[in-house]
């Protein structure tokens, strides 16, 4: 059996959808995945005392994709925009792998500053719908959907 392609996530999130967050990341099911093995690093994994701008500019420079998960917080946040989106977005490795899923609702009339990511296919789910506003029971597919897709992208990009 050939080796899985392995694959390493920074995970973009805001502060402010901690709980959403760890709902959708509690269901992704990355170590069930045939033929990818995925890590991730977050940095709700920073250490105490750890120089913690430091360590995202060193966990952005070494993954393959960003997972950045968007809602109105997300873009509103000047650090995302300042130093994690500029990274993940440009030429370089784990630049220009973003790979963006709809948390919470984002309009995408252009009535919000999508910071670079209007031109990117934002995951959503069945209808287009955000992470949140799936229902309950509709969450695990939401995640299904989304895991299977990053699965899709590893496998095409080491191809």
């Amino acid at each position: 059996m050939d080796d899985p392609v392995e694959a390493s996530l920074f995970v973009s999130w805001a502060h402010d959808d901690r709980a959403e967050k760890e709902a959708l990341m509690a269901r992704l099911a990355f170590g069930a995945l045939s033929g990818v093995r995925l890590s991730w690093w977050e940095d709700s994994d920073l250490l105490l005392g750890a120089d913690w701008h430091e360590e995202i500019q060193n966990r952005l420079a070494a993954c393959d994709y960003g997972l950045l998960l968007v809602s109105p917080s997300y873009l509103a946040s000047s650090y995302i925009r300042d130093v994690e989106l500029p990274s993940l977005l440009g030429p370089g490795r784990g630049r220009g792998r973003a790979l963006p899923v709809m948390l919470k609702k984002v309009p995408l009339d252009g009535s919000f500053d999508l910071r670079g990511l209007a031109a990117r296919q934002i995951f959503t789910g069945a209808g287009g719908r955000a992470f949140t506003q799936t229902a309950r029971s509709g969450r695990e597919r939401f995640a299904v959907d989304l895991t299977g897709q990053i699965r899709s992208r590893v496998l095409r990009d080491a191809a």
